[in-house]
């Protein structure tokens, strides 16, 4: 089943990228000047983007979900095999609503949309099961996948649907906000994960209820405190160090300047692992503190 898996990966990457060629080709070229008929091919690029993206996004998704595990079981293939076969008609419902877009088209688009997302859902339920046991490692794959935004990114995708019989217009906008967000999003969601998995189980969990802003200052005090020893002379740089962001960076940048090289994420992970008994008191005492200023507002309040 490990080579299977392996041919059947590269199938689905396959399969997307086909799905991405034919909707270029689809694209009829202007043969005779107009404003008319470039104005009609620039509607047909945007919605094609609006695919492009979404089609992106799936690929992201599985690749991630697929990254989980190192064989499979009927069920997932099943699952692959349904999902494939709903998202190869992405070309046709693009091609329907760039020729014709009415609120009949454009509903049958976002739709299919939500039919794809809802069995990648299952397929990534049954690769889940396959490789976890315990709530807690599930919750944490499922993270890895969807993210923290995957709630209200579903509720989006339900209002495209309702804008889209009555302004079929305005729903285009809906249709290529939820890829982009549901990327973005969940990418930092991952990010995150890959940050907590290096850290001592009940440091785990002090982490997963930080808010954004304090996360933003343990990201600082991690780089602050753990690449000291990657800097250290003689020792050289390692990938942790060469990918580190600049001192005063925000986060935003940190993380578009952040390597998806798996010797990256081996690298942070054995930072952590690695790190000086000083260290560990040293973030210890930040988690105490940042703990005793949560337990302070909820008796407040």
């Amino acid at each position: 089943m490990e080579k299977l898996k392996s041919r059947l990966d590269a199938f689905s990457d396959g399969v997307m990228a086909v799905i991405i060629t034919i909707m270029v080709l689809a694209i009829a070229p202007v043969l005779h000047d107009s404003w008319a008929n470039y104005l009609a091919m620039g509607q047909h690029i945007g919605i094609y983007m609006i695919t492009f993206v979404f089609v992106f996004n799936m690929w992201y998704q599985h690749s991630t979900a697929f990254a989980e595990i190192e064989t499979m079981t009927y069920q997932i293939l099943i699952w692959e095999v349904v999902f494939l076969a709903v998202l190869s008609l992405m070309p046709l419902f693009t091609d329907m609503m760039a020729e014709n877009t009415t609120r009949v088209t454009v509903m049958l688009y976002g739709v299919t949309q939500a039919v794809i997302s809802f069995l990648f859902r299952g397929l990534a339920k049954s690769i889940v099961h396959l490789q976890f046991t315990t709530k807690a490692e599930m919750q944490q794959v499922y993270q890895k996948i969807y993210g923290n935004a995957n709630h209200w990114l579903d509720g989006l995708s339900l209002a495209a649907i309702i804008v889209a019989y009555f302004l079929p217009q305005v729903a285009l906008l809906f249709y290529l906000a939820y890829p982009i967000l549901s990327f973005f999003l969940n990418a930092d969601a991952r990010q995150q994960m890959y940050d907590a998995e290096a850290l001592p189980a009940e440091q785990q969990k002090d982490l997963a209820e930080l808010p954004a802003s304090a996360y933003v200052d343990w990201r600082k005090l991690a780089d602050q405190l753990y690449d000291q020893r990657a800097e250290a002379p003689g020792q050289g740089s390692t990938p942790a160090a060469r990918n580190r962001p600049e001192q005063g960076s925000s986060r935003w940048s940190e993380w578009l300047n952040r390597s998806l090289d798996p010797r990256y994420q081996k690298a942070v992970k054995a930072k952590f692992q690695n790190a000086t008994p000083e260290q560990r008191q040293q973030m210890a005492a930040w988690f105490a503190q940042q703990r005793r200023g949560r337990n302070s507002r909820r008796n407040e309040q």
